[in-house]
């Protein structure tokens, strides 16, 4: 793995370990709790708004696990080319 990337890897890794962290992915999951109600939908532009809000919640509540396969695909490839 090149320098550049492990420290990116390692950046995240510091990010995920943080208590801010921790506490803006419960933020986030409560947030797609009250937004996921349908009953209070006026129209279909409301939906799709809802919809694309609780899809970007959803990116940075899974980031952590993104980052960690991506990282482990990384260490994979390294070791295959040893």
């Amino acid at each position: 793995m090149t320098p550049e990337l492990e420290t990116y890897f390692n950046n995240y890794n510091e990010l995920f370990n943080h208590k801010g962290f921790k506490q803006l992915l419960d933020e986030l999951s409560n947030n797609i709790k009250n937004i996921s109600n349908v009953q209070a939908i006026k129209d279909l532009e409301e939906l799709f708004f809802r919809k694309g809000q609780i899809a970007a919640f959803n990116a940075v509540i899974n980031i952590e696990g993104t980052i960690e396969a991506a990282r482990q695909q990384a260490e994979e490839e390294e070791q295959k080319d040893d």
